[in-house]
């Protein structure tokens, strides 16, 4: 892949700055408001910050990784938190690996901005596709992205988060951010 443009640090309502250990403590609470999701990936309802530090680590950990926080752009409140990789290497592809906003900020389109930001800088620098998995006990996100685009082209059990509905969707400039 030849030299990547660099990722926008805003779009219409959000920045997006990169993760780094001061936001720690907010991050927890954007983790915190998300019980159900806590238990599914982590098997208890609310986490430490030990969890927050040991998940960033973990996304580092994969080459070409990022992680951003989402702020609000008035008032620069953490509403939530991305992590994505340019190539998975179990499979070769671009992979959104966690969008979660705080409960108190979900369903008011600030998934749907990152998302058509996120798939039009990945456009941008030749991707054409993109991956990411759902926890099957998680399974509620999957209407968000089908009708955003992504299809699921596997189930797959695993070891740590069980069952992973996959999902995938073509980077198509007409299709960019029409959802």
């Amino acid at each position: 892949m030849p030299t990547l443009t660099p990722f926008s640090r805003s779009s219409a309502r959000l920045f997006y700055t990169p993760v780094c250990e001061k936001d720690f403590v907010e991050l927890l609470l954007v983790y915190n408001s998300n019980p159900d999701y806590m238990e599914y990936a982590n098997g208890q309802r609310q986490v430490t910050i030990q969890t927050v530090l040991e998940d960033h680590e973990e996304n580092l950990s994969f080459a070409d990784s990022y992680a951003f926080c989402l702020r609000e752009a008035t008032g620069g409140a953490i509403v939530g938190i991305a992590q994505f990789i340019l190539c998975n290497p179990r499979d070769g592809h671009p992979w959104l690996g966690l969008i979660m906003l705080h409960s108190r900020y979900q369903k008011k389109g600030y998934a749907k901005e990152f998302l058509d930001h996120l798939i039009r800088w990945y456009q941008e620098n030749g991707y054409h596709c993109l991956h990411l998995g759902v926890l099957a006990k998680n399974q509620r996100v999957v209407p968000f992205y089908e009708k955003y685009g992504f299809r699921v082209y596997e189930e797959r059990e695993t070891e740590k988060l069980g069952r992973v509905i996959c999902m995938s969707y073509p980077i198509i400039e007409e299709q960019a951010g029409s959802a």
